[in-house]
């Protein structure tokens, strides 16, 4: 049997919360937005590749999102 991961050091973490997507980030002293943004790219890979589709069309629905938002922000008291 595989040893459980233990996760100490959080970036973020989304979860569905009835009709929201709640968002909480933690940032370290040292993290900049731009980092950040790096780690945002990462994702959008990691999605592309579980759902077996270029990148580009996940970047296409960010852009889409990103020049008209659909959806409000929400993160835990």
């Amino acid at each position: 049997m595989n040893a459980p991961i233990v996760i100490n050091k959080l970036l973020f973490v989304m979860y569905d919360q009835g009709d929201d997507i709640v968002t909480h980030i933690w940032s370290r002293t040292d993290d900049t937005h731009e980092g950040y943004g790096l780690l945002i790219c990462d994702l959008v890979r990691h999605v592309a590749r579980a759902f077996k589709v270029e990148e580009g069309a996940v970047w296409e629905w960010v852009d889409k999102e990103r020049y008209h938002q659909t959806t409000d922000l929400f993160s835990p008291s």
